[in-house]
């Protein structure tokens, strides 16, 4: 089980690079938006930028956003959505994913949020399939493209009071 915490000014180039090698090797970035990816200190000083440890290696990120943070693109009041989730490739396959999500959505709980919202490309079967296997379901009314280049597909878990 990895250690889910928030990361520190020390890690942030090693989470930048993380993030954009997991994106790069699934082939669900462009170009431009590797950038965006290694840039994990914008990230951590305008919204909450946590990782996942196993041991003392850095082995996964994600970018949890509230309503009104920069890095929001579908959360509306009520809703904490997440962005960026990122497993080192070789560390795939092992939960990481799972468990970065699941501090996300205790995030959320503890905030008292109804829901959980994210878009990821609809070329990113991968992490389409937990998302689904962990409850969420389309929203399709709030899929968007950023650039006509790719198709972000909306998806949302309700939270249990």
């Amino acid at each position: 089980m990895a250690t889910i915490r928030a990361a520190l000014p020390a890690e942030h180039e090693v989470v930048g690079e993380i993030a954009a090698k997991a994106y790069a090797d699934a082939g669900n970035a462009p170009e431009y938006y590797l950038s965006v990816l290694r840039d994990a200190a914008d990230r951590a000083a305008n919204a909450e930028l946590l990782v996942a440890l196993d041991g003392d290696r850095l082995v996964g990120t994600v970018t949890v956003v509230r309503p009104g943070d920069s890095y929001a693109e579908i959360s509306r009041p009520g809703e904490l959505e997440f962005r960026m989730l990122a497993v080192d490739p070789e560390c795939g396959c092992r939960g990481i994913g799972r468990e970065l999500v699941e501090a996300v959505l205790d995030r959320a709980r503890a905030e008292g949020m109804g829901r959980v919202v994210l878009c990821v490309a609809e070329t990113a079967h991968r992490p389409r399939r937990l998302y689904e296997r962990m409850g969420f379901q389309r929203i399709p009314e709030r899929d968007w493209s950023p650039n006509g280049e790719i198709r972000l597909l909306a998806h949302g878990l309700d939270l249990e009071a």
